[in-house]
């Protein structure tokens, strides 16, 4: 089941260029975040105020199963409910600005330069073809690492990394119903705007919420929590809404992660690994995650890979289409302790 992992390896000149155009896609982003900052924010179509503007403070609804669990959605379906009711084109500007709130007011004065560690903290929306294409293939190796005894009927969880407003969460959640789909999301503002989503889909009754108690004692399909994946304290977001031990406790549940990891710090020791042809991601990335999750975890990453020093085992690799980045690779990965 590999695919082209030993041909057509990229060389570094060829990652070089495309952090040239990933160079450009944040200067952009940068411009109209800018001048974004502003403007009034939307209102949501279905309710009266945007989650942007709500107290953070306002207990909101985090976790949800779908409504009809019973109802196939298929993806076309699920694309257009994410993209029009979900996560609509009128509030690309708040999940925009919200996707800078790590640079505060820097963005009127300096532009983004592609080594700024705030980078990692930008928002970015990956295609859901691209998206199904890396996961499809990563689900096939997940099914094979998983043992029937360690099934044993259990649903298998899903875990979105630096989800952002939700949007590919609640497509997965929407389109994978022998999922759980956890997004964890450190941004306050992105975090907010997941879980208005979430409310706007339980007010149009496409999910059914579940309380903190869960009194009803069932799983939540689509979840979302604003925490930071890596221990310790963030320089940027010091107040997250969960705790690190609970963010610890849902990485170690996992079978599957995925990192839309385009912008994320490379190795500072070995930013390129030429026998694998890409870009290597921070041990603060690559070790956090092997000391956290489960062993035979499979893990998707775009444009750099987990170092295969902490134990990564690189699988397979797949060209796909972004728009934003003139096309990305997704590597798949699984943890081998």
């Amino acid at each position: 089941m590999m695919h082209n992992i030993m041909t057509a390896t990229p060389t570094y000149a060829h990652h070089c260029r495309r952090a040239v155009g990933l160079s450009i896609a944040l200067l952009s982003l940068v411009i109209f975040s800018s001048y974004a900052f502003v403007q009034p924010q939307h209102k949501y179509h279905r309710t009266q105020t945007s989650s942007l503007c709500m107290s953070y403070t306002t207990h909101q609804i985090h976790q949800a199963t779908l409504a009809n669990k019973d109802d196939i959605i298929d993806r076309p379906t699920a694309q257009q409910l994410v993209t029009n009711m979900l996560c609509p084109p009128n509030e690309e500007r708040s999940r925009t600005n919200a996707g800078v709130e790590a640079f505060g007011q820097d963005t009127h004065a300096k532009v983004i330069t592609k080594d700024d560690p705030r980078n990692e903290y930008t928002y970015g929306e990956f295609p859901f073809d691209s998206f199904d294409l890396l996961v499809d293939l990563a689900a096939g190796y997940v099914d094979e690492t998983i043992t029937q005894e360690e099934a044993g009927g259990k649903r298998k969880k899903m875990i979105d990394v630096g989800s952002g407003s939700g949007r590919l969460a609640f497509y997965a959640g929407l389109t994978r119903s022998d999922w759980d789909v956890t997004g964890i999301e450190i941004g306050h503002q992105l975090h907010s705007l997941a879980v208005g989503s979430l409310q706007r889909g339980i007010s149009e009754d496409l999910f059914q919420p579940i309380d903190d108690n869960n009194t009803s004692g069932e799983e939540a399909q689509i979840s979302f929590y604003n925490g930071n994946v890596l221990p310790g304290i963030d320089p940027y977001f010091q107040n997250t809404l969960c705790d690190n031990d609970t963010v610890q406790s849902i990485l170690s549940e996992a079978n599957l992660l995925f990192a839309y990891s385009t912008v994320f710090e490379t190795d500072s020791l070995q930013s390129f690994n030429p026998a694998l042809g890409a870009m290597v991601l921070s041990s603060k990335w690559s070790q956090t995650l092997a000391s956290t999750c489960q062993n035979g975890v499979v893990a998707v990453t775009t444009d750099r890979i987990l170092n295969p020093d902490h134990g990564w085992k690189l699988l397979d690799r797949m060209d796909v289409d972004n728009p934003s980045v003139w096309g990305s690779v997704g590597y798949i990965s699984v943890l081998q302790k």
